[in-house]
């Protein structure tokens, strides 16, 4: 049983020689990570992937507990595959984001991380677009495409494990909370306007994510 107990320690254990740099104390020589990711989950009632990055700088760092503070950014419009249903979509978000990491450079470690931001969507499928925007486009217009502004809220976890020094590979699941305000641009008589209808609700999503990606550290 001992042998048992000295070898969880000896796996989740934090190292002697932990980074312990801060950004209160050390400034801009703190630890920090940085991810490049992929998720996939549902997008209004789609199912996509979408790259993410995120990098971070360590705030705090208690034993081995270490909380960051950073930048996350989602979608880069081009940087999505679809898995099933429309093609015509594309996003873009971006935010600060918290995140607590767990014995950040054991061989397996844990964190959790909280994202709040915005951006915009676009959407190009006429079968979707509102009665009142149909409506406004009567001789000589086109609609051209519904754009949303964004705003996201995340939460996720992840397992770390590492594969060389500074180096780690990581999974996760979350939450994916979006509220899309939409208008649209439209062409009349070789004219680009853009409106905004008043009885043309907001959008709302609350989803799953599953995510994996490659994270380099040096907490």
């Amino acid at each position: 049983m001992q042998r048992v107990l000295l070898c969880l320690a000896l796996l989740f254990a934090s190292p002697l020689f932990a980074n312990s740099k801060t950004l209160l104390v050390n400034g801009v020589y703190a630890a920090t990570y940085g991810d490049i990711g992929m998720d996939k989950g549902d997008w209004r009632d789609n199912n996509y992937s979408a790259i993410r990055l995120k990098a971070g700088i360590q705030l705090v760092r208690v034993d081995f507990v270490s909380l960051t503070i950073g930048f996350q950014k989602v979608g880069f419009y081009t940087g999505l595959s679809k898995w099933d249903g429309d093609q015509s979509l594309a996003w873009d978000y971006r935010g600060p984001v918290a995140e607590v990491h767990f014995f950040p450079d054991a061989p397996i470690g844990f964190s959790a991380a909280y994202f709040t931001g915005s951006g915009y969507s676009f959407m190009n499928s006429a079968d979707r677009y509102s009665a009142a925007a149909k409506a406004a486009c009567t001789t000589n217009c086109t609609i051209e495409t519904e754009r949303s502004h964004l705003k996201v809220d995340e939460f996720t976890a992840y397992v770390t494990v590492k594969i060389a020094s500074g180096l780690q590979l990581f999974a996760g699941a979350g939450t994916r909370h979006v509220k899309g305000d939409p208008e649209y641009d439209f062409r009349e008589s070789n004219v680009n306007v853009r409106r905004k209808f008043a009885d043309t609700p907001s959008w709302k999503e609350d989803h799953g994510l599953l995510l994996v990606g490659l994270r380099g550290t040096t907490l």
